[in-house]
């Protein structure tokens, strides 16, 4: 599993009544180890009311800005409230490396499309001020709240847009409140082509993140627009998808795990997922949300077949290259070998 690292926390801002934006102070020995890209996002532990939690968070500080999460507190989201209410400055918090394969191409030429809806604003917000800080190239949001005051780093994208008039083109999108121009409903397939306003995308690089139900939508809608689906990248914050696998296999099953260079041999039953029978035999397999979201606990199938009950991370590239979500793997076959190293 992913090392965590004691880091303090060295500045907290409230970007509204219900989010928190948390800065921590990187030594200089960790300086080449909390190097990221654009979009990637850190896991914290956390131990509360003496239950230990995993949770991640995206980055949402350029990459020459201190390295920067922010958390929207969620109704009855004991971990969220936590860091919204109970976090101060000098405070230390174990915090994995960054990792997460939705990052901006810096290589690229063109503009790039960032949509975004509540929360999903973080890793976008990451990519935007990657581009106009370090680049020459444009950057398109479209970001959809509820509301002005639900809206996370409004001050700040209102600056950057003072800054950058003729390379940041923002669109602000409410649901619940009308606001002079500025759009008034929610992001759908059939208007996001229109609230982009870029006549040609064959060649622009869009990145999505939101819910669930927001991030298909669009992406189908952009797709009938003829945007490659190559350039289209996205990350969901939560997923709705029901298992769609019925888990009918019967008997036992032998599951070699690989984890830091060491391989572990157990005996389990088809009945669970990879990952709890992991963790069942105190295996220190990578996890966080345990729902097929986060795409933490990715491993590689060696050996042996496994059907996956839902998957809203892993390409088809990804999927042909053996890899898996071990929280949403069931085994197939009686014999399974699994790397976590090699992904």
């Amino acid at each position: 599993m992913s090392a965590f690292y004691k880091l303090k926390v060295k500045n907290l801002k409230k970007e509204t009544q219900n989010s928190v934006a948390l800065s921590f102070d990187i030594i200089e020995d960790l300086v080449s180890v909390f190097q990221y890209s654009p979009g990637q996002y850190v896991s914290l532990k956390l131990t509360i009311n003496n239950k230990e939690v995993l949770r991640d968070y995206s980055i949402c500080s350029s990459k020459n800005e201190e390295l920067t999460i922010a958390v929207k507190e969620i109704p009855n989201g004991y971990v969220s409230s936590f860091l919204n209410n109970s976090i101060n400055i000098g405070d230390a918090i174990l915090v994995s490396a960054p990792r997460g394969k939705f990052v901006l191409d810096t290589n690229s030429s063109q503009a790039s499309i960032g949509i975004a809806a509540g929360s999903g604003i973080t890793p976008i917000m990451s990519m935007l001020k990657t581009t106009l800080f370090e680049s020459l190239n444009n950057f398109h949001l479209i970001y959809s709240n509820k509301t002005p005051e639900e809206t996370m780093f409004l001050s700040e994208l209102n600056e950057l847009k003072e800054k950058y008039p003729d390379r940041f083109f923002i669109t602000l999108a409410y649901t619940q409140q009308k606001v002079d121009n500025h759009f008034f409903g929610r992001i759908t397939e059939a208007n996001i082509f229109s609230l982009i306003n870029i006549s040609d995308l064959s060649k622009n690089k869009v990145y999505i993140c939101g819910p669930e139900k927001m991030l298909f939508e669009v992406k189908s809608g952009l797709e009938k627009k003829n945007v490659l689906e190559k350039n289209i990248y996205y990350e969901l914050f939560k997923s709705t998808q029901e298992n769609k696998v019925n888990v009918s296999e019967i008997g036992g099953v032998e599951i070699t795990f690989t984890v830091d260079d060491y391989s572990t041999k157990i005996k389990s039953t088809k009945q669970k997922t990879v990952l709890d029978s992991a963790l069942d035999n105190d295996i220190d397999a990578p996890y966080s949300c345990n729902g097929g979201v986060c795409g933490s606990c990715i491993g590689k199938i060696i050996k042996g077949e496994v059907k996956m009950m839902k998957n809203t991370v892993l390409t088809e590239s990804d999927l042909s290259d053996g890899l898996v979500l071990a929280c949403q793997a069931i085994p197939v076959s009686d014999i399974i070998e699994i790397d976590f190293d090699d992904v």
